[in-house]
Parts: C-alpha cells; sequence; structure tokens
C-alpha cells in the first residue's frame, strides 16, 4: 500500500468524522463488559475534537500553500501550533516590510521544503530553536533580504560553534589559511572570527547530532572545517593532484561523485564530520548535474574561504575526454578481465586488452558541458574573489613539486617533503594501464614446470593458493609493509607507472630461493617488457590536439558550436588570469582559425 502514489493523501481518511466516530464505538463495545458504553459520550466528544484539529490543519497548509501532509494523531495539536507560529511570524516580517509580497513569497517557498511527513518528531522537539533562528536578525539578512533558495532551519553559525572550538584547539597556527589577498582582508577576517567565536552552540543541538539525511531535509549547509573547495572538470589533473595531496601533504580529500546529489551531500557531510580531528580537510566538484537537487546541493555548500580551480586548454580536454575509450574500458574490466593470475598464465591475453583502438572524432559539446566545460555553470554559485586557478601544466613532472610547495603557502596544509618527490614522476594516464591495475598474481614453485614464456603455447594450470607467494602489480604505492621489485625486472620508465609489490617476509624467502625467485623474475620481464612496448605504441597512436583542430577546421557548425560554447566557458578566467589563456598554444590557434573562417 506504501508504494501506492496516494498513499499519503489516502490516510487523511483516518480524519474522516465517520471514521473517528467508529473507532470510537469501536473502543467502547470492545470493552462493553467493563461499562465502555458509559464512556462513549466522551470519546465521541474527542473524535469530534481531533475531527476539527484536523480540518483547521488542513486549511492551515491551503493558506501556507503546503500540499496535504499526514500527521499522527499525537503530532495534530503540536504541528497546527508550529504552523501558526511560522504564519505569525510571516505576517509580522510582512507588517515590518515594505515588499510584502517577497515576504510571502519567500515563506511559501521555505514551507514548501518543510519535510513534516519524515522529520515530524525532530521538528516538533526542537521548535522553538527553529522559530527563534527564522525570527532572528541573522536569518533576515542572509537568507530573506538575499531571496536564498535554500534557507536553513537552524543557525549553522551555532551548530558549527562546537566543532569549531574543538577544531580550534587541535589546529596548529600554521595551517590557518593564508590567501594571497590576506593583508587588505586582515581586518575584516579578523571581526569575523571575533563574531564567530562570540556565538553560542546550541545546549542539545550541534553537526555532530544530526544526521545527515535529516541535515538535507533540514537545508543545513555542509559543516565547515574544510580549508577551501576544489573545483574542475574531468581531464584537468585531479586524479593526480589528488594523489599529490593525499600522499605528498597527508591532506584529507574526498573526491568521490556520487550518482545523484542528494547522496553526495550525504557523504561530504558525513566525511567532514568523520574527519573532524583531521588538521586539512578538501572536497571536489567535477560535474554538473541537471537534476533539481544538484542547484541546493551548490546552495549547501557554505561560501568557501577559498577555492581551487583546476583548469586545462580546452582543446587538451577534448584531446583527453575524446581520446579514451572510457564507458567500455571502466565497465568491462571486471568482465573481461582476469584480476588474479598464475605463471602459467598467457599475459598475452592482458596485452590484448590493453590494445589501443583510435575513436573516430565527433564531439557531443552538450554532453560534455556536464563533466568536461563546467565552469560557466558553477561560476554564479560562488564567490569567484576567493579563486585560485591552477593550470594543468604547472603539475607536470618537472614542475609538480614546485607547484605543492607553493600551494601549501597560499591555503595553509603541510607542503611535499623531499621523500615525497618520486610520487611526482607518475603519469595518471598513461595508455591503458589505469584501468587494467590492481593485478594480482600467486607466485608457487609448482608451477615452474609450466611457466609461460613469450611466444610459447603452454598448459595453464588452476591456481594454486595454498603456500604460494602473492605479488601485487598496481598503481605506485606508499606502502612501508611492501617492497617494489619492479626495479629489479624493468629499468624502463615503466617504473614510473606501476609497481609490483611483495610483503617484506616474502622478499626474503624469495632471495633465499634464487630458483623460484628468477623464475618469477623471467615470467614478470617479458610481461613488463610487453606492457611498456604497448603503452608506448597507444601513446603514439593517441588522438592529439593537431587531429581536434583538424577535425573542427573541416566541420563549421561543430567550430561555431563550440566557439561559442567557450565563449561563456571562459569568460572569468580571461579576466582574472589572462595570462593562463595565453599560455594554452592550441587554443589560442584555434582562436585565429574561427577569427580567419567564420569572418
Amino acid at each position: 500500500m506504501q508504494s501506492c502514489k496516494d498513499y499519503p493523501e489516502s490516510l487523511s481518511y483516518k480524519y474522516h468524522l465517520a471514521y473517528l466516530l467508529g473507532e470510537a464505538l469501536s473502543k467502547a463495545d470492545k470493552i462493553w463488559y467493563k461499562g465502555g458504553y458509559f464512556t462513549l459520550n466522551k470519546k465521541i466528544k474527542e473524535a469530534k475534537h481531533i475531527y476539527k484539529l484536523h480540518q483547521e490543519y488542513k486549511a492551515k497548509l491551503q493558506e501556507l500553500h503546503l500540499s496535504y501532509c499526514f500527521i499522527p494523531k499525537e503530532f495534530l495539536l503540536d504541528s497546527l501550533s508550529f504552523l501558526k507560529a511560522i504564519e505569525t511570524l510571516m505576517h509580522k516580517l510582512k507588517s515590518q516590510e515594505n515588499n510584502s509580497f517577497k515576504i510571502e513569497s519567500f515563506f511559501f517557498k521555505l514551507f514548501s521544503q518543510i519535510p513534516f511527513s519524515t522529520q515530524t518528531p525532530f521538528l516538533l522537539k526542537h521548535k522553538e530553536e527553529i522559530l527563534q533562528w527564522l525570527n532572528s536578525k541573522e536569518f533576515k539578512e542572509q537568507y530573506i533580504n538575499t531571496n536564498h533558495p535554500y534557507p536553513p532551519l537552524l543557525n549553522p553559525e551555532r551548530l558549527n560553534a562546537k566543532r569549531e572550538s574543538k577544531e580550534k584547539n587541535n589546529h596548529n597556527k600554521e595551517t590557518e589559511l593564508r590567501i594571497k589577498e590576506r593583508e587588505s582582508k586582515e581586518c575584516n577576517v579578523e571581526s569575523q572570527r571575533e563574531n564567530r567565536d562570540s556565538i553560542q552552540p546550541y545546549p542539545n543541538l550541534s553537526y555532530e547530532s544530526i544526521p545527515a539525511e535529516l541535515a538535507w531535509d533540514l537545508n543545513l549547509p555542509l559543516p565547515r572545517g574544510y580549508g577551501f573547495v576544489w573545483l574542475g572538470g574531468h581531464g584537468v589533473g585531479m586524479v593526480a593532484l589528488y594523489r599529490f595531496f593525499t600522499q605528498a601533504c597527508n591532506l584529507k580529500v574526498d573526491l568521490r561523485w556520487d550518482n545523484n546529489s542528494k547522496m553526495t551531500y550525504i557523504n561530504r557531510y558525513n566525511f567532514l564530520k568523520n574527519n573532524q580531528n583531521e588538521v586539512y580537510k578538501t572536497f571536489n566538484i567535477s560535474d554538473v548535474r541537471k537534476e533539481k537537487d544538484f542547484t541546493k546541493y551548490l546552495c549547501l555548500v557554505s561560501q568557501p574561504k577559498a577555492i581551487l580551480w583546476s583548469v586545462r586548454c580546452p582543446i587538451g580536454l577534448l584531446k583527453h575526454a575524446l581520446g579514451v575509450d572510457w564507458g567500455n574500458r571502466w565497465w568491462r574490466k571486471d568482465k573481461e578481465v582476469q584480476q588474479t593470475f598464475n605463471l602459467t598464465y598467457n599475459w598475452n591475453k592482458y596485452i590484448e586488452w590493453l590494445r589501443y583502438n583510435k575513436p573516430t572524432i565527433n564531439p557531443n559539446f552538450e554532453s560534455l558541458k556536464s563533466n568536461l566545460f563546467i565552469m560557466n555553470a558553477l561560476s554564479s554559485h560562488f564567490n569567484l574573489d576567493k579563486v585560485y586557478y591552477l593550470d594543468m601544466s604547472a603539475i607536470s613532472h618537472q614542475k609538480a613539486f614546485e607547484t605543492l610547495e607553493s600551494l601549501s603557502k597560499i591555503f595553509g596544509f603541510s607542503p611535499p617533503s623531499k621523500e615525497s618527490e618520486s610520487i611526482f614522476k607518475c603519469y595518471e594516464f598513461r595508455g591503458n594501464l589505469r584501468f587494467l591495475l590492481p593485478l594480482k598474481l600467486y607466485a608457487n614453485k609448482a608451477d615452474i614446470p609450466n611457466l609461460f614464456k613469450k611466444h610459447q603455447k603452454n598448459k595453464e594450470n588452476l591456481l594454486i593458493n595454498k603456500s604460494s607467494i602473492v605479488l601485487m602489480l598496481n598503481r605506485p604505492q606508499n606502502d612501508k609493509n611492501a617492497i617494489n621489485i619492479l626495479p629489479q625486472i624493468n629499468q624502463s620508465d615503466l617504473v614510473n607507472d606501476m609497481g609490483i609489490y611483495v610483503s617484506r617476509e616474502d622478499l626474503e624467502v624469495l632471495e633465499k630461493d634464487k630458483e623460484f625467485y628468477n623464475a618469477i623474475k623471467e615470467y614478470l620481464k617479458d610481461f613488463c617488457d610487453a606492457i611498456k612496448e604497448e603503452l608506448d605504441k597507444t601513446e603514439a597512436n593517441r588522438i592529439k590536439e593537431e587531429d581536434i583542430l583538424i577535425y573542427l577546421k573541416e566541420n563549421k557548425e561543430k567550430r561555431i558550436e563550440l566557439k561559442n560554447l567557450l565563449d561563456k566557458e571562459l569568460s572569468h578566467i580571461k579576466q582574472m588570469r589572462p595570462d593562463i589563456v595565453e599560455s594554452w598554444k592550441y587554443y589560442q590557434e584555434f582562436e585565429r582559425m574561427c577569427e580567419e573562417m567564420d569572418k
């Protein structure tokens, strides 16, 4: 019954007078032998009173332009009282405001967002705190006057007060945010900090006590405590920078992006709440969704102290997006790749899977606006005075360490250590290797007679897990408990793209058994040489920026479509960082092409 569309509305029949009277009669009849009918008159009066309250409740909902919401009897009187109090507050504010229509429309919008059906106990338990907040000067200035689309039902400053006082004790002064404009804004920042310190937390409410799902319903901004918000579409080096942040600078970063905006909010909320003791935290926004909840999610990302926006030449973005078979590579792996293998396994099957087939260039710019060209869509939701643009070229192998040092001074996180310099040498998307790894090799001495060798057919044995030594083929890792033996096997630059990891205990066993260890290294050397060869072929055949420009030169409609898109997309960065835009060689060639061909 609950799955029926009209189920909530049908529950209202529990408040029909005939139903209530029948219920009173039924209760009296059940205890007739105890004199139940002597109490029938009283029960009829109670039924009529409940009926009258419900009618008044329905009328109040209609007056406030709210859809019907079934409320159990025990909450009916308090719910009606709550609605009346909000209505009284609205009339009070209307009398103080010249534009009464603005107040009315704002509160009607707010009422439509109040989740009576799912959060009634919480709302009624804390109605005094809610009403006090809605009647406050701060609420009027921050939300009513600005016509905020998703005003919170509790004061976020008071919810943050308890956690911020705790974080203040945990933070070192050196981790305070230091953006470049600090000198000119220092007085303002200090006054804001003093005001924030003077805010008293709620006695029984805080972000820690409110579940994420409830916080979403209450329109609560995400808990503060993150150093900056990190923006950037796909293909701007976010995966590489994530690895640099987490492995070289010990930042706590949430890079996940979920199937819908509400779930993204819930996961971000829990990430910030559960990592309260971490000195520095950040999270990313790398997609633009068409769902209605996406705007709400952005509105609930409270204005950050600073914004890091990763960018890249748009022609390079197209090269990245169009040059990889993303969907098939991500989703086919689990179905088509045997992720555990042994020394008898024909590794050529992995090489075949790595093989690159150059796709046809045919960009769909409308679809790419959701994950590639997102600057224009996001810019209206953030204070762009706080933006620091980071071009992808700044995190190249040669510049990454220096860039992270510079970012650490600007944003206030720990700089990279000298020991972490090797982390910056790895290409995230070299060939299709990223999609293949990790793989797990079970090496067993019993497989040596059937050891697979290049250009040789042999019988594959079933995996022998007992007494096997496990070797992990994976992206470069910082695991103190595992040793990377790839440098002993392959001396090419493949060592920057992957590793072969074995535990210290197992390595000691192998070093004592030379025959066994040599067989493993022989098998893996041929395999790694083949991987390196395939990666080199892929990189040589990959779609390049020149291919994109040739396509756009030959396709006028697509060229004009991209030109119109980029004129809007790059408007802000052209104003703030023209030096970055001027450094984009292929974008500048595209601009010249459009100017010459589309006069």
